[in-house]
């Protein structure tokens, strides 16, 4: 892969992480879903608590890893259900591996303002460590790990 093609294919996935913030605070789940190699896997660990608290309690339901482009979006949709969100990615750190392979590192921030539930609100700051593969051509997430730094919260 020359230089050009080597920016290219950074931009493209500039673009693509971008477009995943933006279509999860328009609840676009048809639109997020595209973004996804179908046999994609997240890992949202600790989602939605500080790393100061500790481990998460045994019934937390992001203790898990999320298998397949549809279940990922189901378990988006679900967690984002009668929330209005803010996510924002930015300071991309993204390394070309092969013509087709590829992994990146955004900071992120997202605020999350909940309708119902023990919270009111919720800022999170961290990292997203993804991975990324071109299928058909395009560029499409294959794994993603968000890690917290810091999360704040409001109860309801």
């Amino acid at each position: 892969m020359d230089i050009a093609e080597r920016l290219l294919a950074i931009e493209e996935i500039k673009q693509l992480k971008a477009r995943y913030f933006r279509l999860m605070d328009q609840k676009d789940w048809a639109g997020l879903a595209d973004l996804f190699a179908e046999d994609a896997v997240c890992d949202y660990r600790g989602a939605l608590r500080d790393p100061s608290d500790g481990p998460a309690p045994p019934d937390d339901p992001y203790e898990i890893d999320v298998v397949g482009r549809e279940t990922i979006v189901r378990f988006i949709q679900a967690g984002l259900a009668g929330v209005r969100s803010i996510h924002h990615g930015h300071m991309p750190e993204i390394e070309i591996l092969s013509d087709d392979e590829a992994r990146g590192i955004f900071a992120m921030y997202d605020g999350l303002s909940f309708r119902h539930g023990r919270l009111s609100a919720l800022d999170g700051y961290g990292h997203y460590y993804d991975g990324f593969r071109r299928i058909d051509g395009h560029w499409r997430i294959a794994t993603l790990r968000l890690v917290r730094l810091r999360v704040d919260t409001a109860p309801a």
